[in-house]
């Protein structure tokens, strides 16, 4: 009984963490069309995203960051990766980013269930003051399968 209880409460966090957080513009990877479905983007915070404006991120803070996707694959396990997209075939990875998914959505992956990732990513103080497509993979390290979105951001002051 006690589990269900904690369960609840871990939903109703994460209900509450989706209400407050800006729905943003995203691109789907075009790899990743067939594999995966991406339903929504949220950054919190985010008040540029109601003018469709890229998010503003703050040097030396953390923004949250969540979306749904339902892949169109089964994984036991699945590898993130964070990055600045400089081309379709480039990214600067972020390098400090925890790549085990499973750490924040649920593993394994069935196909055709959609579920949530969210995470908070830090802006560290040494990125540039600059704007940037950065680039959300998710991907399963035996067939090679991803979950793969774009979306902009401007790191600020």
């Amino acid at each position: 009984m006690l589990r269900l209880s904690t369960l609840l409460v871990v939903a109703a966090v994460l209900i509450l963490g989706s209400v407050s957080a800006e729905v943003i513009n995203f691109q789907t990877c075009p790899d990743s069309v067939d594999s995966c479905t991406i339903q929504q983007v949220r950054v919190m915070p985010c008040p540029e995203a109601k003018q469709n404006l890229a998010c503003n991120v703050r040097r030396r803070r953390s923004t949250k960051m969540s979306f749904d996707f339902t892949p169109n694959f089964d994984a036991d396990r699945v590898e993130a990766t964070l990055g600045w997209a400089k081309s379709e075939t480039e990214e600067l990875p972020l390098l400090t980013m925890d790549r085990d998914a499973c750490k924040y959505t649920t593993c394994p992956l069935r196909s055709g269930v959609t579920q949530t990732y969210t995470t908070e990513v830090p802006i560290e103080a040494k990125f540039p003051l600059s704007a940037y497509t950065i680039r959300w993979s998710f991907k399963d390290p035996v067939s090679g399968k991803r979950c793969c979105f774009t979306n902009d951001i401007k790191v600020v002051r």
